[in-house]
């Protein structure tokens, strides 16, 4: 059995993700004194998608499906893989589908083996021999003859080989099916379906925004048939299961699960757009479209029509119903009668039901011109100005692939003083549920879905914003911190000794020891005389000369500013010594 998954060891540098086949066959018991219950037949090789052009590597392996027409066709077997790239998150986001035959599988097995360096963790291409019997490889008659029955009997030197060599130098190579930039796959299931003509494998896939696409595999390209929204845009296609006796797909997502039909040919009104499906399932036939479940050649009195490859509707088509297609070319539908208010713009809708048709407007059967009256519209309506004079009648016609076919058919009148019932117009519109070849499922507008919300992108916009200011005043605040101490510490000794006129106090008459004040005036004018007044000496009292208690006056220094502050009793001052 093969199966792919990710996160296997990369044999080229550079790459972190590496999608990767394993080889585990049935009966693995392990080995009885090596690989005691592990796998003894444990190999890996590398999966190789990419882009024929420039070799751009689609490394995320999604979801895989094997195909396997019959246990006895098993040389037959198929695997048909979905694939992203690691390179591509961040930016819209592309898938790849590729399959892959048992055929190279095989060969890669069956190739030369890989070794890691433990020193240098390079791997490298083991060019020795190998021990017998081939390690990793299935018990097979020729080591049965050497008496090895089980995994429990192999030899010691293969299963310690089997260790350090479980990588394969060989890649398998795919071939590339369908290139999907826009649309992300993440399922995948196939359906070998036989056709008039011969047998087709369908494919449907499942997409991360709750899309389901049908394709087939044409040869040498893949055709995708159809589109359907099954769930809504944020719940992507979590599961795949066909059920081939009923005719049903099952397709799961988070909350729910929808089952869909894998063929609804009613949807297809005409040969053309029968023929132009390119839908394995259906086919022409007594002018309806029918399912080739119904086809009995033996009974079948009129030829059914199925062109997968080609789609050539202009032989097809009028040779089988000349009467139905000459209705068609020839444009022979009820026109739409609707009213417009003069010097009004007004728009004509024209919806396809396929993405690979273009539209041709016509003006009174010529085409349509860009005017002052009418103009088309990018998405392919037409934007018609109403005035006094007489419009004529428009017509919208899908192109594909040499088929016409009448989409929609208007003749508008200028009425005056009648407001246009614009509900009634839009209701005879057809409404497009779900159709062949389709990415838009219902409404009258050229595209589907809804319009995209930049919401979200622009809060994560915002909050970066403003994480990014924050990290930049920060890193402004680091770089400048020593001026930012100084600065506090500034301000912080200006509050506490603001710059003040000094106020003069008057001198002390207290003498600090007992003695009196010198007879002449100090030079500094830091100091001031205890008796400015009295040119005599004082007598002062035994009580007076004792001096201050050393408890009552002491020196504080502030942290902050280093200039000392005296505490004379209950007075605080700041020193001038």
């Amino acid at each position: 059995a093969s199966r792919g998954h990710e996160g296997v060891q990369a044999p080229h540098p550079g790459l972190c993700v590496s999608p990767a086949s394993l080889s585990l066959p049935q009966g693995d018991e392990g080995g009885e004194r090596v690989l005691q219950q592990r796998w003894t037949s444990f190999l890996k090789a590398q999966l190789l998608c990419s882009r024929p052009d420039d070799g751009f590597p689609f490394n995320v392996l999604q979801d895989v499906f094997t195909l396997s027409p019959s246990p006895q066709d098993w040389h037959d077997t198929l695997f048909y893989g979905v694939f992203t790239s690691q390179w591509h998150r961040g930016t819209t986001e592309g898938s790849a589908v590729c399959v892959f035959t048992m055929k190279d599988v095989q060969n890669a097995f069956n190739g030369l083996y890989k070794e890691v360096n433990r020193e240098t963790q390079q791997w490298y291409t083991v060019t020795h021999a190998v021990p017998t019997p081939r390690p990793g490889a299935c018990i097979t008659n020729s080591a049965r003859e050497r008496r090895i029955s089980s995994s429990l009997q192999l030899p010691d030197r293969v299963l310690n080989f089997l260790k350090d060599h479980f990588l394969m130098d060989g890649q398998v190579r795919s071939q590339l099916l369908l290139l999907q930039p826009r649309a992300r796959y993440q399922r995948v299931a196939v359906h070998r379906v036989r056709g008039l003509h011969r047998t087709y494998d369908v494919l449907f896939l499942g997409t991360g925004d709750g899309r389901l696409h049908k394709a087939v595999d044409v040869g040498s390209r893949v055709h995708i048939i159809e589109e359907l929204q099954i769930f809504p845009p944020g719940q992507p296609v979590q599961s795949l299961l066909l059920d081939t006796g009923k005719g049903l797909l099952y397709a799961a997502s988070y909350s729910s699960v929808v089952q869909v039909p894998v063929a609804n040919c009613s949807l297809y009104q005409s040969c053309g757009d029968c023929v132009l499906a390119r839908d394995p399932y259906c086919a022409w036939s007594r002018s309806r479209c029918r399912h080739i479940s119904l086809y009995q050649p033996e009974t079948a009195s009129r030829p059914w029509i199925q062109d997968i490859e080609g789609a050539n509707t202009m032989d097809l088509c009028n040779a089988s119903s000349p009467g139905s297609r000459s209705s068609v070319l020839t444009g022979e539908k009820q026109c739409e009668q609707v009213y417009f208010q003069p010097n009004t713009v007004n728009t004509l809708a024209c919806p396809l039901l396929s993405n690979l048709a273009t539209r041709l407007w016509l003006h009174n059967d010529l085409p349509v011109n860009a005017s002052a009256s009418c103009r088309v519209l990018p998405t392919g309506d037409l934007l018609l100005v109403g005035s006094q004079q007489e419009l004529g009648v428009f017509q919208c016609w899908s192109l594909e692939e040499g088929f016409r076919q009448l989409v929609a058919c208007y003749d508008p009148k200028v009425v005056e003083d009648v407001v246009p019932d614009r509900a009634d117009r839009s209701g005879s519109v057809p409404v497009i549920i779900s159709t062949s070849r389709v990415s838009a499922p219902a409404g009258s507008k050229a595209s589907w879905g809804v319009d995209k919300s930049y919401w979200t992108e622009f809060l994560v916009m915002c909050v970066l914003f403003v994480f990014a200011v924050v990290l930049l005043i920060l890193f402004f605040l680091y770089r400048h911190r020593a001026g930012m101490k100084v600065f506090l510490k500034q301000g912080e000794c200006a509050s506490v000794h603001p710059k003040t006129r000094p106020v003069v106090l008057p001198p002390e008459t207290r003498p600090l020891n007992g003695v009196g004040p010198p007879s002449t005036p100090l030079d500094h004018r830091g100091y001031q005389a205890l008796s400015d007044s009295s040119p005599a000496p004082r007598v002062f009292t035994e009580s007076e000369k004792r001096p201050l208690s050393i408890q009552d006056s002491f020196v504080e220094v502030s942290p902050v500013c280093p200039r000392p502050r005296v505490r004379l009793g209950s007075e605080i001052r700041d020193s001038v010594v």
